[in-house]
């Protein structure tokens, strides 16, 4: 009797896992293929605010949020983002551009400043929370090294100056205030493997912001 009601359990989580619109009739769980929470109407424009804490390791150690090495100093930042193409299954294709301070214990104050194309997916729906996906990639310049980035400097023989970007972050955002969104996001420049200024690694900061969308 007990397996019995375990596989029902599964057989009604499969039915309820699926991709499909948001509407009144929406599963509970779904992978949502449009905006769910604004019927037909999404916002293309956005704004993101920030702050993070830079961590030692590469970017496989930083995603692991609770255990990455963290060091005493900070990034703050704002960007802004634009929606360009719906391409479909769920994916939105755009751009985002953005500027920050870093600073802290071990660094100058430094700037820098972002660009980048964004691929976002709409996202897993739970009831009336989603949770969505995005990348972006670009590039990334800088008034100055943080403290990290000179030390990869010495190491590389390189110039940390003008380096690849990477934003990988999870959204997370509820149907009752749907043009708001906690978002974390790891915020990583990167050589791309000695393409850019002859570095390999750059930086890497695990941040945390509020977007809204417009």
């Amino acid at each position: 009797m007990r397996g019995l009601r375990v596989a029902l359990a599964a057989v009604m989580l499969s039915i309820s896992v699926s991709s499909g619109l948001a509407d009144d009739n929406s599963p509970f769980i779904y992978f949502a293929t449009e905006d769910p929470f604004t019927e037909g109407l999404p916002t293309k424009n956005d704004v993101y605010v920030f702050g993070g804490v830079f961590a030692r390791g590469a970017f496989g150690d930083t995603i692991n949020v609770l255990g990455a090495d963290y060091t005493d100093n900070y990034i703050i930042g704002a960007a802004y983002g634009r929606d360009f193409v719906d391409i479909g299954a769920g994916f939105v294709l755009g751009g985002v551009t953005g500027a920050a301070i870093r600073f802290g214990e071990d660094d100058d104050t430094t700037g820098e400043l972002w660009a980048g194309a964004r691929l976002r997916h709409h996202g897993l729906v739970i009831g009336d929370l989603a949770i969505a996906p995005a990348l972006t990639a670009g590039f990334s310049a800088v008034t100055g090294p943080t403290e990290i980035e000179r030390d990869r400097e010495i190491v590389y023989d390189g110039d940390a100056s003008f380096l690849g970007f990477v934003g990988a972050e999870l959204s997370f955002r509820v149907r009752q205030a749907p043009n708001v969104e906690l978002v974390y996001q790891l915020h990583h420049r990167s050589g791309a493997d000695g393409t850019f200024g002859n570095m390999r690694e750059g930086s890497n900061a695990n941040a945390l912001g509020i977007r809204y969308r417009f």
